[in-house]
């Protein structure tokens, strides 16, 4: 009898194992890798049929189900790689196992607007106000970029920043970070800033402000492995190792209180949440994640009052700045639909922060929430 070559069981896995596969393997509804929801079995009706969105909604449910979809979206990955083409999922694969996302290709019409919208919030209250305009990593660690690359625009949009901003002191993180190189400021696997990299920021931060921040031994730096972060989560490049995720803890004594709409606030004694150390997202160990709006109260503190407009670089960042300030508010405005001005007064607010990655103020409209 012939042997069954390689074609013809290749072609027999793909008609007839792979679709009973399919419709016989149970279906998930979350992707624990990707860190999001699968899309749902779609319903038929008339008129998705009549207006040909049915189509669509089948093709985003087969991709999403398709049996071994995460090996063969690792598989893509890295033959892409191979073959030149570094850009999975807008993340580059980069020198010392780095995952770093490619710049945004937009233009900078968004960004105009919402530093203007910025600027002029900030000269209606009247407030000491600072931007902290967060570098992507592309634009720190260049050397460990892919020799072609799309080009990074931080300094170029710090430009911008500076002449549409004349309210609001906008310190140079770049250089910030560059000159904390050696400590690591960017994860491997993840565009936010580590917190060896937040703490840089908060070291400028307070200089500029004429106060001396507490040396790194001042803070318990406990380290947790097993972190990969949504670079890695995005890109496919499933073969680039884990790394640890670092909690600095102060010592301090703070009481957290977050707020979402209609929702009874929760409270908690600390800052990190480490029952979520066990999740799918290590990265949510810091304020719990995204929420509407959070606060953080430090009696003991000598500061006034902070109100944080941001996006998830602030997350690491607010424990550090919590040292300074009475009451930290943190509005995000993606979320927050009421009177930033009304919380100011109702609050006490003494000072405003605006804390945003380059990409997200490239491309975010949600400042036209403010008022």
């Amino acid at each position: 009898m012939q042997r069954l070559r390689f074609p013809a069981l290749a072609l027999l896995f793909t008609a007839v194992l792979m679709p009973a596969l399919f419709f016989f393997l149970p279906s998930k509804d979350y992707s624990a890798t990707e860190r999001r929801y699968l899309a749902k079995t779609p319903e038929i009706t008339l008129d998705k049929l009549i207006h040909g969105e049915l189509s669509e909604e089948f093709e985003d449910y087969l991709t999403d189900h398709f049996p071994g979809r995460n090996f063969f979206v690792g598989v893509n990955a890295y033959w892409n790689l191979l073959t030149g083409r570094n850009t999975a999922g807008e993340v580059y694969y980069c020198k010392e196992n780095y995952l770093i996302r490619a710049p945004q290709s937009c233009t900078t019409e968004q960004l105009e607007t919402n530093l203007e919208r910025f600027d002029r919030f900030a000269e209606n209250t009247g407030l000491p106000s600072t931007l902290f305009l967060i570098p992507t990593a592309g634009d720190v660690l260049s050397d460990l970029l892919p020799g072609r690359h799309a080009p990074y625009r931080y300094d170029a949009c710090l430009n911008l920043a500076g002449r549409y901003c004349p309210h609001l002191n906008i310190p140079n993180l770049k250089q910030v970070l560059t000159n904390a190189r050696s400590s690591m400021p960017y994860y491997r696997t993840d565009h936010h800033l580590t917190s060896a990299g937040c703490y840089a920021v908060y070291d400028a931060f307070c200089r500029t402000h004429g106060r001396m921040p507490p040396p790194r031994e001042a803070y318990t730096i406990t380290s947790y492995n097993g972190f990969c972060g949504s670079a890695w989560t995005s890109s496919g490049y499933w073969l680039t190792p884990s790394e640890s995720l670092e909690i600095w803890d102060a010592g301090i004594p703070l009481r957290v209180t977050i707020l979402e709409g209609g929702e009874e606030a929760r409270t908690a004694d600390s800052v990190f949440f480490l029952d979520n150390l066990q999740s799918d997202d290590l990265y949510t160990v810091f304020l719990d994640g995204n929420h509407t709006l959070v606060r953080i109260e430090n009696p003991a503190a000598d500061g006034g009052r902070l109100l944080l407009l941001r996006d998830s670089y602030a997350h690491c960042l607010a424990p550090f700045l919590a040292r300074d300030y009475q009451e930290i508010l943190l509005v995000d405005l993606r979320f927050y639909r009421m009177s930033v001005s009304a919380l100011i007064e109702t609050y006490g607010i003494t000072e405003l922060g605006i804390v945003y990655g380059l990409d997200n103020l490239l491309t975010d409209t949600n400042s036209a929430w403010l008022g």
